[in-house]
């Protein structure tokens, strides 16, 4: 199977993953931004270009396999390798160390654990953001249909309609633009109201790989980059962040993000210099980031911020403090966790036990 690294994908999901930290330490320590802001605005749409560059991935990595029983029981072991492991961690921690325990039930425990919330209860999520793995969960389920309806041009597109009629049938009658998204969070975060993002990732990666013949020039990708970010910030006025998810805002919106991940998908950045090499670094540990920065901040706000720093504001601590041990956090859980057991969805032969002696003895590198 022919799999290539799309190094700018890469780049933007670091991005995303700094953009919504930031958007939550904001929103924790002074108020959620305004619709209007930057990162009010990534703060929604952040999570958006994650399921399109999802889609975007196990296009490149899987528009070659033929379907078969072994293959989707091999893609689903590898998924749920890359997904579960740092899952754990981040549950283990609310339950433990901000004694989640106490106000989840048992039969919400065992569903974080073996990730069954995603179908039985969808927003019945433990660490933050994680709403937003059990829709990926929910659309590794379509994945193998989509992939395999692709190879008939009708089936795919019709596939891609039913996905977008869901997707706009919340956008314009079950979302209400007159309340606000946190009162209709549970509708929002609704897999079929995300699965059209993650439909989209695989339709731009597929007409992109039918395209490498009249690809444009690198510097149009770039351009079309900025104004597609450039749109995302500046299209229209939006204090109420529920007036970015619906209406015709949420078409708009989505045809910004899907371009900024098309650029990206076509850039083909080579990750040579080191700003490149941060971007690559940034999204390596994009999901760590994404996982564990709302535990980290909540615990240290308890144990360190209100006990022992006395001369900086919330914010001022959150950014400061906060975001630099999220980064060594999430440094060191994708190489010590999230790399080896990366490594072993791959390791296909050999006895278990010598199977995973490999995948956790060796240097971490990416191997998504």
């Amino acid at each position: 199977m022919e799999k290539r690294r799309i190094e700018a994908v890469d780049y933007l999901r670091g991005c995303m993953a700094l953009a919504i930290m930031f958007y939550h330490f904001i929103g924790w320590s002074s108020g959620v931004p305004d619709g209007n802001t930057v990162l009010g605005r990534l703060g929604v749409y952040g999570v958006s270009i994650f399921y399109i560059l999802s889609g975007m991935s196990l296009y490149v990595a899987y528009n070659n396999v033929s379907w078969d029983k072994r293959e989707i029981l091999t893609f689903w072991k590898r998924r749920i390798l890359r997904i579960a492991p740092l899952y754990w961690v981040a549950c283990i921690a609310v339950l433990v160390l901000l004694k989640g325990y106490k106000n989840r039930s048992f039969e919400t425990i065992i569903e974080n654990l073996t990730l069954t919330f995603s179908f039985l209860d969808y927003s019945n999520y433990i660490p933050t953001g994680g709403w937003s793995i059990g829709n990926e969960i929910c659309f590794y389920i379509v994945f193998p249909i989509l992939l395999a309806s692709a190879k008939n041009i009708y089936a795919f597109t019709s596939l891609c309609i039913v996905l977008f009629a869901a997707y706009l049938q919340f956008a314009f009658f079950t979302l209400s633009d007159d309340s606000s998204l946190v009162i209709q969070w549970k509708l929002y975060i609704h897999p079929l109201n995300q699965a059209f993002l993650f439909a989209g990732g695989i339709i731009l990666a597929k007409v992109s790989s039918h395209a490498r013949h009249s690809t444009l020039p690198r510097s149009a990708y770039i351009a079309l980059f900025f104004l597609s970010l450039s749109g995302l910030f500046l299209y229209g006025d939006t204090p109420s962040g529920i007036n970015l998810v619906t209406s015709t805002n949420r078409l708009v919106f989505t045809v910004f993000s899907l371009a900024a991940c098309y650029a990206c998908f076509n850039l083909n950045a080579a990750g040579k210099s080191w700003f490149e090499k941060v971007l690559k670094h940034l999204g390596n540990i994009s999901y760590s980031v994404y996982m564990l920065h709302g535990f980290l901040f909540f615990y240290l706000q308890k144990h360190l911020y209100k006990g022992f720093v006395k001369n900086l504001t919330l914010s001022q601590f959150a950014f400061f403090i906060v975001v630099p041990i999220v980064i060594i956090a999430a440094t060191y859980c994708f190489r010590k966790i999230e790399t080896p057991f990366i490594r072993l969805g791959k390791i296909t032969s050999g006895p278990f036990k010598e199977r995973l002696k490999t995948a956790f003895s060796r240097p971490a590198a990416r191997t998504d």
